[in-house]
């Protein structure tokens, strides 16, 4: 038998994130994830970075136009898709070396099998009996599947299959209008394919407030994106080159035949083969029922990340991965509430803190200030002034509680309005810095002078 301090399930981000912290900490740390490719998680291997890598590529596509309106010649401006793989695949190999190297550095034990509980205090994986003082539940998340479109990898798929196509497709159905299917949406577009999105919702994007939503349905739609919200997929038939769908929407039924169709209607936790009962661990539709701790039923068990209902992003996971490892290690820490929120279609959405609805339910006064990039000169600049900032105020002592943005690189600038909630800064004190001109940034600053 196997004995450790911890053992952590799961080597995503915020599996080999507290491993990682654990082991420095002087505890005596195992990670165990399913084979060596799955190191870094759905993040690195079929999420977060190869889709951002492959919109960053499409991106330049998209700015041919304004290039030439410049007097920058651009010919033949074209993505092969197949380079484009396979760099990915080089990105991803990279940064999976650089965790391997830091869990090595730490003395982290990593162990490769499925896991599964075979009592409160003990695991199998494979034909090994593993136990531990304590466990760290953070065995991610999978593509949730539709009641009715069964992903086949060839006409039906998923994210995962994006990064895997040999040539680009004609057309495309994205059933799914949220953050990931708006993503595809614009790196399909990017390309020259016919892109239509199906969104169940009254809203795509629908976390966010609608203003927002209708901003970036707009601008999507310039870009000759078809977008159906309250649409649902009632029937489909395969051919040999497309597949028919019937769609069921307020306007009545709409059919249409595609080449793909790319099903994105988010995540499902990685919690069926863990045999949580076992160790005693409530759960929730999959979801794994935790305390503002992060600590489970079980008094010497721990979840984070996508096994538990908080928001299912890479950065939430680093953060609750800290805060677990702090509490093993004796601290009572709770994980941060502001976390923000991104999108990196085009344009980018952003949003932290506080929205519109959340203000409205919680019965908070607030101010609602917007300022449009029409009068940025680094937007002009840049070849796109679309979109705005949007900041939300305490109504009486201007404190900032939210804000989001949609327009150009508004993934890298909201962290400004993030660390304005975190130190409590009001819209008076932000109108009195200085920002520096021309860039985006300024904007921040207009809003409120």
């Amino acid at each position: 038998m196997n004995n450790f301090d911890v053992v952590v399930i799961g080597a995503g981000p915020g599996g080999y994130e507290c491993a990682s912290l654990l082991a420095k900490q002087g505890k005596n740390v195992a990670i165990i994830e399913k084979n060596q490719n799955q190191i870094g998680g759905t993040c690195l291997n079929e999420g977060c970075v190869p889709a951002k890598h492959y919109l960053e590529s499409a991106t330049y596509i998209t700015k041919k136009s304004y290039f030439e309106s410049c007097g920058v010649h651009v010919d033949n401006m074209s993505l092969d898709i197949n380079t484009l793989r396979n760099k990915k695949d080089d990105l991803i190999e990279q940064l999976r070396t650089g965790i391997n190297i830091k869990l090595k550095k730490a003395k982290v034990t990593t162990i490769f099998g499925t896991a599964s509980f075979e009592n409160e205090n003990s695991i199998r994986v494979n034909d090994a009996i593993i136990s531990a003082d304590k466990f760290v539940i953070a065995s991610g998340s999978k593509h949730r599947p539709h009641p009715l479109l069964e992903i086949d990898g060839k006409q039906i798929i998923s994210s995962r299959e994006v990064f895997t196509l040999n040539k680009i497709p004609s057309s495309i159905l994205i059933v799914g209008g949220g953050a990931i299917g708006c993503e595809f949406a614009t790196f399909f577009n990017s390309l020259g394919v016919k892109v239509d999105i199906a969104e169940f919702t009254p809203q795509i994007i629908p976390a966010e407030d609608v203003d927002v939503a209708k901003a970036l349905q707009r601008e999507l739609q310039k870009k000759g994106i078809n977008i159906t919200v309250e649409a649902n997929v009632s029937s489909f038939t395969k051919n040999e080159n497309c597949i028919n769908i019937t769609m069921q929407t307020k306007k009545g039924e709409i059919n249409a035949d595609y080449e793909l169709v790319l099903v994105s209607i988010g995540r499902a936790p990685n919690t069926n083969e863990l045999r949580l009962e076992k160790a005693n661990i409530n759960s929730d539709r999959g979801f794994i029922t935790v305390s503002q701790e992060l600590l489970t039923s079980n008094p010497n068990i721990y979840a984070i990340g996508d096994t538990i209902a908080t928001p299912a992003l890479a950065h939430s996971a680093y953060n609750e991965a800290s805060i677990v490892a702090n509490n093993i290690n004796g601290s009572t820490c709770k994980p941060s509430k502001v976390i923000p929120f991104v999108t990196f279609c085009q344009p980018q959405v952003a949003s932290v803190g506080k929205n519109e609805k959340m203000l409205k339910a919680e019965g908070i006064e607030y101010e609602a200030i917007k300022h449009f990039y029409k009068s940025s000169a680094k937007a002009k600049i840049k070849g796109d002034d679309s979109g705005f900032i949007k900041l939300l105020c305490e109504k009486n002592s201007g404190i900032i509680l939210g804000g989001v943005m949609i327009g150009n690189d508004t993934t890298e600038h909201i962290h400004q309005i993030l660390i304005a909630i975190n130190t409590k800064l009001t819209k008076k004190q932000l109108s009195q810095m200085v920002f520096a001109h021309p860039t985006l940034s300024e904007s921040l600053w207009e809003m409120v002078h």
